[in-house]
């Protein structure tokens, strides 16, 4: 027969034991950090060197930069010091791109920003420079776009004003507003200037 003392005993035994159960459980809890990753990059580099191909074999781009850190949930690669060249399907560079900072989307876009300054490799181009601190590079279609103030240089001009459209493969750039236009016929001896 069980008595009243048994009964408390069972009943702190019982008591002791869910109080047991209930801090090493709680304490499981706590030791276990809960990390969130996702603003964590995925991968990066430090002094990075990229060679991009086509599907034949030709390269598209050789890309390097001081710092690379990829972020797999967004699908952006953040550059520091990004260095582009790109090529042709004859292998002769054609750009040579350089910026403080670059994002890329995927492995479409690329936004440049900080010091932009793109440079025409072939020869005999009436497009030499063009600098601004944004530029927005869709790299399928090779279209250049800018919202900032912008300057592009020739070998007998160079052309200030707000906005940018261009085109890499075809080595075009319109400066769409407050166009400032100014000639060097005769190596930066006298300058015409047209609006």
């Amino acid at each position: 027969m069980m008595t009243k003392k048994n009964l408390i005993y069972i009943l702190l035994i019982t008591l002791v034991i869910s109080v047991y159960f209930y801090q090493n459980d709680k304490s499981t809890n706590t030791l276990i950090p809960t990390i969130d990753l996702t603003n964590q990059p995925l991968y990066q580099s430090d002094k990075m060197v990229t060679m991009i191909y086509d599907p034949l074999g030709n390269l598209n781009y050789k890309m390097s930069a001081a710092k690379v850190k990829y972020f797999e949930q967004s699908e952006h690669t953040l550059f520091e010091a990004p260095d582009i060249i790109s090529y042709n399907r004859e292998s002769s560079a054609t750009w040579h791109i350089k910026a403080n900072h670059a994002t890329l989307v995927g492995n479409k876009i690329l936004y440049l920003s900080d010091n932009v300054l793109l440079v025409n490799q072939l020869p005999n181009s009436q497009l030499r420079k063009i600098f601004t601190d944004n530029v927005k590079i869709d790299l399928k279609t090779q279209i250049v776009t800018s919202e900032d103030p912008v300057t592009i240089e020739g070998p007998t001009f160079t052309s200030k004003g707000n906005k940018l459209l261009g085109n890499l493969r075809n080595k075009t750039a319109d400066i769409l507003e407050n166009v400032k236009t100014y000639y060097n016929a005769t190596n930066n001896l006298h300058n015409n200037t047209t609006n």
